[in-house]
């Protein structure tokens, strides 16, 4: 019992150390937000915080854990329902959905400081989750010119470019809207690589 309690500290703990680091974006640049800013806001003591990150960067991208288990279930279920290659990019209207429920803080985010280290926490999320689900197909195609990493990074990468130009758009799209069209561009790919 003590444990659990215990983990729920933590967790309240990291949790109040985000949303503090968050709320002071909302407010001012990436870079001149200091450590004991984001402290004070959360009440939460110096030795605390460096118990559990290292620094205000590693801060940023602990609260992609809890989205990477969210995207990890959205690719699960779409492996149920459709056609073998298109469970690699199963996560795209999840992340969509996501970007979407949270635009007013990506779009603080983007073209800042911020953004360069968020944005390549999030790509490298989405390789290792679209690794998990394509080693297996490509084994089918040895033939194939592409290096697998190639391969994967093209599809990270795409998919982040897709999603900055969506959430900057003066006019974006709906999520079902921008995944339909990100789908359309990639699936051929994934067909000619994975089928």
């Amino acid at each position: 019992m003590k444990a659990t309690a215990e983990d729920r500290r933590i967790q309240k703990t990291q949790k109040a150390l985000r949303e503090a680091l968050i709320s002071l974006m909302f407010e001012k640049n990436y870079h001149s937000i200091v450590i004991q800013e984001i402290l004070d806001r959360a009440n939460v003591g110096r030795s605390t915080f460096y118990a559990h990150y290292r620094d205000k960067d590693e801060l940023l991208v602990s609260g992609l854990e809890e989205l990477r288990e969210q995207l990890r279930r959205a690719q699960q279920a779409a492996a149920s329902s459709n056609r073998g290659y298109e469970k690699v990019i199963g996560f795209s209207l999840a992340m969509f959905e996501h970007a979407h429920g949270h635009r007013k803080l990506y779009r603080t985010l983007s073209g800042g400081p911020g953004w360069t280290i968020i944005r390549q926490g999030i790509e490298d999320m989405l390789v290792q989750l679209m690794k998990e689900e394509a080693r297996p197909l490509l084994k089918q195609r040895a033939s194939s010119e592409v290096s697998f990493e190639l391969f994967i990074h093209f599809l990270g990468a795409s998919f982040m470019s897709v999603l900055t130009w969506w959430f900057n758009s003066r006019q974006p799209l709906a999520p079902k809207e921008i995944d339909a069209l990100y789908r359309d561009l990639v699936i051929p790919t994934l067909a000619a690589h994975l089928k």
